[in-house]
């Protein structure tokens, strides 16, 4: 698992370094952007659809590690196991779960439906049938997924629907750190782009996400590429753009949610205290089990 962040920040310097116009100020500035807008805003959607009632620094807490583990997993899985299990440690059940990742997940898609549909009169009229095809990718999954839970999830606790409808405002919050992490990349390339056009290219891309790949070198990677391509930029400068984008978010990711797995581990070794009987000495009373081992002799 390591290789995989290495190999992401090896072919993102080594195809930035071959530009000749680059900057890294804008990429950074970027990169604030889509971390306060990812592991703020995107902790605070979840809560708004979460029925655990926890505090808001749980919920950033458990979302940023989850998040490492999501990029270290195909289809970000990893992120959404953890956070099923975190919720089953907080007193859910298994079915309440997953409704709630579930309702987070709809109102993460509808946003990104809604900033696609806004901006699909600048995107190139090429990239429409993907667009297209992208919200139906995401209707389709909607719809098995209602149809296959809904039955195994008659008695799970559900969320308001106006709760919904506060993630995704809250959604649309992240959308635009996304957008602003995006142009940054661009601008750090030496390019400039129509920003209404990006946002349908940050649509189409979050649709490929749902096909399984890797960070860094997967199917929302390749249609970002083939996004910025289709908007005037040259192929050298949109794929530096993608995989210094994929190397930087490997930042935040490794600080903030590497921080709190240690901590985590950390916790859970202080807390451990072994077990068994006291070796050449006196045994505790309240160690020996009734009828075992007289109380106070001395085991060899």
């Amino acid at each position: 698992m390591r290789v995989v962040p290495l190999l992401g920040i090896a072919v993102a310097i080594t195809t930035w370094l071959r530009l000749p116009r680059m900057r890294i100020e804008p990429a950074l500035l970027g990169l604030v952007c889509w971390t306060v807008g990812n592991y703020v805003f995107g902790a605070l959607r979840w809560r708004a659809v979460s029925t655990r009632g926890q505090s808001w620094r749980w919920y950033v807490r458990v979302f940023a590690e989850g998040e490492l583990l999501g990029m270290l997993t195909p289809a970000h899985s990893g992120a959404y196991l953890w956070r099923l299990r975190q919720l089953t440690r907080a007193g859910a059940d298994r079915g309440s779960a997953v409704v709630e990742i579930a309702a987070d997940r709809l109102s993460s898609a509808v946003m990104v439906v809604v900033f696609a549909l806004l901006a699909g009169f600048t995107v190139p009229h090429r990239l429409l049938p993907d667009a297209a095809l992208g919200i139906g990718v995401l209707a389709a999954v909607a719809w098995v997924t209602r149809r296959w839970w809904q039955p195994r999830l008659a008695l799970a606790e559900r969320p308001d629907p106006r709760a919904v409808g506060r993630a995704a405002l809250l959604s649309g919050v992240y959308q635009l750190g996304y957008l602003g992490f995006v142009l940054g990349l661009i601008a750090a390339v030496g390019h400039h782009v129509d920003p209404l056009a990006t946002i349908g290219i940050l649509g189409l891309s979050q649709a490929a996400g749902l096909i399984p790949g890797i960070h860094g070198a997967g199917p929302r990677e390749g249609a970002m590429t083939g996004g910025l391509v289709a908007l005037g930029m040259p192929l050298s400068a949109a794929v530096a753009a993608v995989a210094l984008g994929a190397a930087l978010t490997w930042l935040p990711a490794v600080a903030v949610g590497g921080s709190g797995l240690a901590a985590r581990a950390w916790r859970q070794r202080a807390g451990t205290v072994p077990a068994g009987p006291v070796r050449g000495g006196p045994v505790p009373a309240g160690t020996i089990l009734a009828g075992t081992v007289p109380v106070g002799t001395v085991t060899r």
